[in-house]
């Protein structure tokens, strides 16, 4: 029962009761100083006129009534408060438990703190709603420890190459070929430290900011990021096929998830492989011709620094993949990789159009 009608009721409930306590009191006393006047004029040794005729004549002889009335109104005004505060303090029992449930999370920081929700009045609605936030931010949270634990463990081997490296190189007594050796390791190890921090920035942004959003025409954007892979990648092929789409989003995170489909796909594509890019529908697929994942990998290629056993000589952070789906996700699509047919990997990537 939704929460107006039950205060309606409970209201209505008070008064009325109030009300036929009022009535039957004042019925009784009413009863009683008839009685009275009954009993009193009905005997003559102590009146020596005769009593008025009938017994509304008699009534008016009593002149008594005000202040048993009076009580009665008062105390039917207390008990239909009384009445009234028991039925909203019941009626707002769910707001408390709310309320001491916001407490407690402020106090302890326990988002796994949950309200028990029975029924279906606003009250309820409300404490479903609580809960629901609760749910969101202990995922964030979840989200962001697990981020941080896993970015700690990324980054520490990479630092730990770089101090030795430039450990070695302050020596100073390198033969030439070594310190050229070392030098490049100090750089390629600069270049995969930034772009592991600028990935952990990436993945780090909950979602997009309403501001940037915008109509983006997705075909062109794709043509552009293949013209930019192509030249990256040269040793790979790319076909495109992409019919005019708009979809709503950020430009740069749209740029940077297609980006990182194509780059992926070339990694793993052979020496003059072919990457097929299709653009139909709201629905990009990329489409590489490498030795494709394996069925135990494939459910945890979007996972943050996930990396099948087969890739992990391969450059990269395990990153590029997550960072798609994340960015899929805020934009309110969906994002799937299948083996395709005849060997390789195809990546469906799916936004709304519009």
């Amino acid at each position: 029962m939704k929460l107006r009608w039950r205060l309606a009721m409970a209201s209505a409930l008070a008064g009325a009761v109030s009300v036929i306590v009022v009535i039957v009191a004042a019925y009784v006393i009413t009863c009683r100083r008839v009685e009275w006047a009954m009993d009193h004029y009905g005997t003559y040794e102590s009146y020596g006129d005769p009593p008025p005729n009938g017994v509304l004549a008699a009534l008016a002889d009593v002149d008594d009534l005000g202040w048993p009335f009076l009580a009665v109104a008062l105390g039917g005004l207390v008990l239909s408060g009384a009445l009234g505060w028991l039925a909203a303090r019941a009626a707002l029992r769910p707001v408390n438990a709310l309320k001491d449930a916001a407490g407690r999370v402020a106090t302890t920081r326990d988002l796994t703190t949950r309200i028990d929700v029975t029924g279906d009045d606003e009250l309820s609605s409300l404490a479903r709603s609580f809960n629901a936030m609760l749910d969101a931010l202990e995922r964030s949270a979840k989200s962001q420890k697990r981020l941080v634990a896993d970015a700690s463990h990324e980054l520490r081997t990479p630092l730990t190459a770089l101090r030795t490296n430039i450990e070695l190189l302050m020596r100073g007594d390198l033969p030439q070929e070594v310190h050229k050796e070392v030098s490049r390791a100090v750089v390629s190890g600069l270049e995969e430290l930034t772009a592991l921090v600028s990935d952990v920035v990436e993945l780090a942004r909950d979602e997009e900011p309403a501001v940037l959003v915008e109509s983006v025409r997705l075909d062109e954007l794709v043509e552009r990021e293949v013209t930019r892979a192509a030249r990256h990648w040269p040793s790979t092929a790319y076909s495109v096929s992409a019919e005019p789409t708009v979809v709503r989003g950020v430009p740069d995170r749209l740029a940077r998830a297609v980006a990182n489909l194509l780059d992926n796909a070339a990694k793993y594509s052979p020496a003059g492989g072919l990457v097929e890019v299709s653009l139909r529908g709201g629905v990009l697929t990329v489409r590489d011709h490498g030795p494709g994942i394996s069925p135990d990998d494939l459910p945890h290629v979007f996972d943050r620094f996930y990396r099948a056993p087969s890739a992990r000589a391969l450059p990269g952070s395990g990153l590029g993949l997550a960072i798609v789906g994340q960015v899929v996700d805020s934009h309110g699509g969906s994002v799937s990789a299948a083996p395709a047919p005849g060997g390789g990997t195809l990546v469906r990537l799916a936004l709304p159009v519009g």
